[in-house]
């Protein structure tokens, strides 16, 4: 997969046309992204993966040391790796906490003996109001937040409501239309947070990172072409419905093809332009679909912007980043863009399932450059499948069919470099959990570890400092399996998941301690199972709390009787529950989330998406409830 860039909109308005021409049919151009189900396990996404760098248990929430109550000792989000931060639903620097939980921006004193909040902001526009646009209607999705210093960024994904008729055919495969506002909010008066500037763009966000003060935002764009369609066409030939689209296909402008974004600063006049532009475009050798993966650069203390932004025609799904790289993957169920006038792809054949990914260099405080791009064979499980480390990429993936059948699925760990525009391969190696599946993947320098699950746990050991040449040095296997592995001290490493039988039977959620001192025999030193439960932090890592002054970790509990926090005390060997801290208000609709878990000086607070509550530390006990009215 070479790289290919173009030098005005006129080529890349006639590579478009030419590939849809190709592709188009009766019912436009299919992407096939909801032509058939995903694989089972396939769901589990985001924390099934793992694979960060031992990193230190936080990000970076900015923040000055300038006026104001003293800055309190403090967890930060859980990150992949050190020194880049994550969007999350909250963040604080001590002295306030902001969170995105429940839809409208909060402002929380954590300075008091409960948590007060000072300030509140809504997030989403109004439908009909001059900042929404006159073609779309936001609704909230969901939102995260970075923390700069005295400045929110806010990522809002929104959904526009569309009549029914169009929604049909206004984008390939028949995806609905989303667009993602960013909001750049002024809290250094924290009571009266004020909006300094809004950047809207048509597209789905992916993902963010935050590295030195330097945001990048990934945006997924479908096109925006329509192929009108009413009830009567569809009694139309097949042949003649073609030839229609075809005609539409070759009206089509380039507004039709790339995403353009919507700024607001301040009161001014919104100012609307191509996101975009034509000579940073690039694409790989490959036909990679129509479209387009566009990487915003901006610095908070500088203002919102969308120059710079840098874009590949094709699409993603899930980002990596390291301190100086960026990677966005795919993963590709056969061929979803058929050159014979399909709208629906065929089944994938064996060996057909991989994973392209594509790599920007993200070094310094400019925008973001498109170096190269590559593919693996098998499915990623998410982000911490992938890790760079002195330049090398490593991607753990499982090998089976597309219905997830793992009779004869094996997984495999590749290592890869960049070389003339493309990921090269430099070694792998194969034969991880045979008729498995890969649960959860870690880097920490040279050593990877992946768990792979069926009946038992195989917790594989990977020697990575030859890249050429990567090998397992150590296997473990036991009952149950860890989603999620994290840096515990000590050469210990500690796994969040499920405990089950020995036919694979899953009983409860477990938090398991090993020690991996010897890699060539690591060991279990102990595990705590809460029967018939389940944890967010087997899909979700930035919902884990490790807090290594105490040893404490924490992590959100569902079962039968509703959600808690469950916190357990870890010993050199031991795995002790301290207790489970529940709400003391009831939900007012009966159900809410446990978001995220916050240490600020003695006290732990629970963000719920209706409230927040603060625990002491050291006893649990309860010492306050906001509740978010």
């Amino acid at each position: 997969m070479g790289l290919t860039s173009f030098d005005a909109c006129e080529d890349v308005l006639e590579h478009l046309k030419t590939e849809a021409l190709h592709r188009v049919g009766p019912w436009g151009l299919g992407t096939g992204t909801d032509m058939y189900p995903m694989p089972a396990g396939a769901e589990q996404d985001v924390a099934a993966e793992d694979s960060g760098a031992f990193a230190a248990p936080g990000g970076t929430d900015g923040g000055d040391d300038s006026g104001g109550a003293a800055r309190q000792p403090h967890s930060t989000t859980n990150v992949q790796e050190a020194g880049v931060d994550e969007p999350d639903v909250a963040k604080t620097d001590g002295r306030v906490l902001v969170t995105a939980a429940g839809g409208d921006l909060r402002i929380v004193d954590v300075t008091g003996a409960a948590p007060r909040e000072v300030g509140r902001l809504p997030l989403t526009v109004p439908s009909g109001s001059p900042e929404a646009g006159p073609e779309f209607a936001p609704e909230y999705a969901d939102a995260s937040v970075f923390l700069a210093g005295d400045r929110v960024v806010a990522l809002v994904r929104q959904n526009t409501m569309i009549a029914y008729d169009t929604a049909m055919s206004s984008y390939p495969g028949g995806g609905m239309p989303s667009t993602t506002a960013v909001l750049l909010i002024d809290i250094s008066d924290p009571a009266a947070p004020v909006v300094e500037s809004r950047l809207e763009v048509e597209g789905n966000y992916l993902d963010a990172r935050m590295v030195d003060e330097t945001v990048r935002l990934v945006v997924s764009s479908y096109p925006k072409l329509q192929f009108p369609m009413t009830e009567q066409d569809y009694n139309l030939p097949e042949d003649e419905l073609t030839e229609r689209n075809r005609a539409v296909v070759e009206a089509s402008t380039i507004a039709d093809w790339l995403p353009s974004y919507r700024f607001t600063s301040g009161d001014d006049e919104p100012v609307t332009d191509q996101l975009v532009g034509c000579e940073q475009l690039s694409r790989p050798d490959d036909f990679t679909g129509y479209s387009t993966l566009s990487v915003l650069t901006f610095d908070p203390a500088e203002g919102l912007s969308a120059d710079g932004t840098v874009g590949v025609l094709t699409d993603g799904d899930t980002v990596y980043a390291s301190p100086d790289r960026l990677y966005v993957a795919t993963t590709r169920w056969g061929d979803p863009f058929p050159a014979d006038e399909r709208s629906i792809r065929p089944m994938p054949e064996p060996g057909e399932i991989t994973t392209g990914i594509h790599a920007f260099d993200i070094t310094g405080n400019v925008a973001a450059r498109y170096l190269a791009s590559g593919e693996v064979e098998g499915r990623i499980i998410g982000r911490y499948a992938m890790s760079e480390h002195e330049g090398v990429l490593r991607v753990a993936t499982t090998i089976d069919d597309w219905t997830g059948n793992t009779d004869t699925s094996e997984s495999v760990l590749y290592t890869l470099e960049e070389g003339d525009g493309e990921l090269v391969p430099l070694g792998q190696v194969g034969g991880l959990g045979k008729g498995e599946q890969i649960y959860a993947v870690r880097y920490f320098g040279d050593t990877g570890y992946v768990v792979t699950f069926r009946q038992v746990d195989p917790l594989y050991v990977l020697d990575l400092s030859d890249p050429a040449a990567p090998a397992v040095t150590g296997e473990l296997k036991i009952t149950g399996y860890s989603s999620y592995l994290h840096d515990g001290g000590d050469d210990r490493l500690i796994g969040v998941g499920q405990e089950a039988s020995t036919d694979g039977r899953t009983v409860g959620a477990q938090v398991s301690l090993f020690d991996v001192a010897d890699p060539s025999a690591p060991t279990k030193l102990d595990g705590h199972v809460v029967p018939d439960a389940w944890s967010q932090t087997e899909w979700d890592p930035q919902s884990f709390l490790f807090w290594p002054d105490t040893d404490q970790v924490v992590v959100p509990l569902e079962t039968m009787t509703g959600p808690s926090a469950l916190v357990v005390q870890l010993g050199d060997d031991t795995v002790t529950e301290q207790g489970q801290i529940t709400r003391t208000e009831a939900p007012r609709e009966g159900w809410t989330q446990l978001r995220r878990s916050i240490v600020v000086g003695d006290a732990l607070y629970t963000v719920w998406q209706d409230g927040v509550q603060v625990n002491g530390l050291d006893d649990l006990q309860p010492r306050g409830w906001l509740a978010f009215g």
